[in-house]
């Protein structure tokens, strides 16, 4: 079934049912059907269902779940499922410190001079601590 409603991949059947469930809900809560919910959305469907929420704490739910940054949460954003970014990332971050060296960086893109390492960190190490964190 469409791996497992869009990119679930395989599972049992009871999370097929419990996807295909959410999807019903978020697919409700996605009003211009860009395959993405806003906050504006998530706010309104709350409060319309009975769900007395403040702005404020959509917020909080946002910034937990919204692991792209882009203010918006996609479906596997929605379902609080690792990105394709998270992934990359932890890949890079061989001692699982939650942080990427240089020296994890250039292990992972081998091809990169020492000088190209240095350039992406000066453009991506926005706090100069001399790795990269998830957020950056």
């Amino acid at each position: 079934m469409y791996k497992l409603v869009t990119k679930g991949e395989g599972g049992s059947r009871e999370e097929l049912k419990r996807r295909m469930e959410v999807r019903k809900y978020f697919s409700l809560a996605d009003k211009d059907g860009d395959g993405q919910i806003t906050k504006a959305e998530w706010f309104k469907v709350l409060n319309t269902a009975g769900v007395p929420t403040t702005m404020r704490e959509v917020d909080g739910f946002f910034k937990i779940l919204d692991k792209d940054l882009d203010g918006k949460l996609s479906f596997s954003e929605f379902l609080g499922e690792e990105s394709h970014i998270e992934r990359i990332f932890r890949t890079m971050d061989k001692n699982n410190d939650g942080f990427v060296s240089k020296e994890e960086f250039h292990s992972v893109c081998p091809n990169l001079t020492a000088a190209q390492v240095d350039t992406a960190f000066s453009t991506f190490d926005t706090n100069n601590d001399g790795q990269l964190n998830y957020r950056e």
